[in-house]
């Protein structure tokens, strides 16, 4: 699982991430309870100075079970959740994610990440 907090680095990748945690759950996988709990204290890591939006790359992940949606759902420091998924199976499993309990933050599905990101400015606590 690749987490990148992307603030104040000379090396943000374009579009910039700045102000924006960005997760890339690992493709052909089934996401677990454990892997989530591992993904959201890697989250909390990154909010160390309050909320801040969260991109959630979901690109070829093979199953999120019921346990990782409730963890992913009891999530309290985003300010908001991009959840981006390219292929019509991704946006099935993005819509498990997001379709538990009543969310804490704003949340959607976005196909690309450039849309998900564009959206996820808004929500940035560092404007």
């Amino acid at each position: 699982m690749a987490t990148e907090a992307m603030t104040d680095t000379n090396d943000t990748p374009e579009p910039s991430y700045e102000g924006i945690t960005r997760i890339v759950l690992p493709p052909g996988k089934d996401i677990t309870q454990e892997m989530a709990a591992a993904a959201s204290a890697e989250v909390k890591l990154a909010a160390t100075a309050g909320g801040r939006p969260l991109l959630l790359i979901i690109s070829g992940v093979h199953s999120i079970t019921r346990e990782a949606r409730t963890v992913y759902g009891e999530a309290t420091v985003s300010t908001a959740i991009a959840v981006v998924g390219e292929s019509p199976v991704d946006r099935v499993i993005g819509n498990f994610l997001l379709g538990g309990a009543a969310p804490s933050c704003p949340n959607q599905f976005f196909s690309s990440e450039a849309e998900g990101l564009a959206w996820l400015e808004g929500y940035r606590n560092d404007q």
